[in-house]
């Protein structure tokens, strides 16, 4: 497949795109509070170079609103409200509002209870699932959020599509240090990275997904029709996406495995997700000052290993994202031509002004 490879030609300011998607997503009928969080948490995701669950996914939802995928203005249902537990309902709604909703809660519970958790079902994508946990830390609580979605990935060693790319992420306070926070799919790559690329028709590294032969492919669009995703650490990736579908569909009471609809075209297809929030008080275990100056201490272990041959800089995990937040926050957010004119076609449909250049 020959390909022409898009450049990234506009560099817009956070605070901008944040308001312009809430603005769009408003006139299309969302709630005005339920847009602003959903464009939060997308431009927070550019903000930290997770570019494929940034603002590109605002045409995919757009498409949902519009075919009956995704529920605009969903009646969310708390089905057990225990001490430190709660179970919801999203009916449909967009993953991202009902997944905050979730996380609140556990922290919530948690300052109460000590440790305390969440599960969510029946809502759509959910975006950067690290921004959930990073919720709890800047609260200084510990935060895990988990979800399964769309069967698209086999289990290890088969060939039948039975879980999704389950990205599981923990976020933990620190003190003078940022924040550690690992967000990761179970599979090499997540699938939006694949879209992503798919979309500015650029390839992928061999290593992330298979063809419909069950070769190596460096194209996108062959793996994600025809092919799949490769499990990160093999058998061991695919065993921590059985435990992210326990508890984010089974304990969830959500659909799971084989039961989740398929998902080939993101915006085109259902995608139904289940997920799981947990917040855990370290204060309840040491005063909380205490617990942030271990964590500095820890962060600052791992910096100072000695390299490898040809390694720079020895990193936490998070650390290279907070950097890249802060130069964007600071220089602006970087959108490829392809995503730019996306947005831009969808603020003409909507018939709202489309405002991105210029300073902020």
């Amino acid at each position: 497949m020959t390909r022409t490879p898009q450049k990234e030609v506009v560099v817009v300011k956070a605070e901008r795109l944040r308001a312009f998607v809430a603005r769009l997503l408003t006139a299309l009928g969302l709630p005005e509070a339920d847009a602003e969080s959903v464009a939060e948490v997308l431009v927070e995701a550019d903000l930290r170079g997770v570019e494929s669950h940034g603002t590109t996914r605002v045409a995919g939802y757009v498409s949902m609103m519009r075919s009956g995928l995704l529920n605009p203005t969903p009646s969310v249902k708390v089905l057990k409200d225990a001490p430190s537990l709660a179970m919801l309902d999203g009916d449909g709604g967009f993953g991202i509002v009902v997944a905050r909703r979730a996380m609140a809660m556990a922290m919530d519970k948690a300052r109460a209870a000590g440790i305390a958790c969440v599960t969510a079902r029946n809502m759509t994508h959910t975006a950067m699932v690290g921004f959930y946990p990073m919720m709890a830390a800047r609260a200084g609580l510990i935060g895990l959020a988990l979800n399964n979605g769309p069967a698209i990935v086999p289990p290890f060693g088969g060939t039948t599509p039975t879980y999704a790319t389950n990205p599981i992420a923990v976020a933990v306070p620190a003190g003078g240090e940022e924040p550690i926070v690992l967000d990761m799919a179970t599979t090499m790559a997540a699938g939006g990275k694949l879209r992503l690329a798919a979309k500015k028709g650029q390839p992928i590294p061999p290593s992330w997904a298979l063809d419909r032969h069950g070769q190596s492919t460096t194209d996108p669009e062959e793996a994600l029709l025809h092919g799949f995703l490769q499990w990160a650490g093999g058998y061991k990736g695919f065993g921590i996406a059985t435990v992210v579908e326990i508890l984010g569909g089974v304990l969830a009471g959500g659909l799971f495995g084989t039961d989740v609809p398929p998902m080939k075209v993101f915006g085109k297809d259902p995608l139904v997700a289940s997920g799981f929030y947990m917040a855990i008080d370290p204060a309840r275990f040491m005063p909380l000052d205490e617990f942030r100056a271990r964590v500095d201490r820890l962060i600052r272990q791992i910096r100072s290993s000695a390299r490898a041959a040809g390694v720079e800089e020895v990193h936490v995990a998070g650390e290279i994202e907070h950097r890249r937040r802060a130069e964007r926050l600071r220089d602006g957010i970087p959108l490829s031509e392809v995503v730019y004119r996306e947005l831009a076609a969808l603020a003409g449909d909507a018939g709202i002004a489309f405002d991105l250049a210029g300073p902020a």
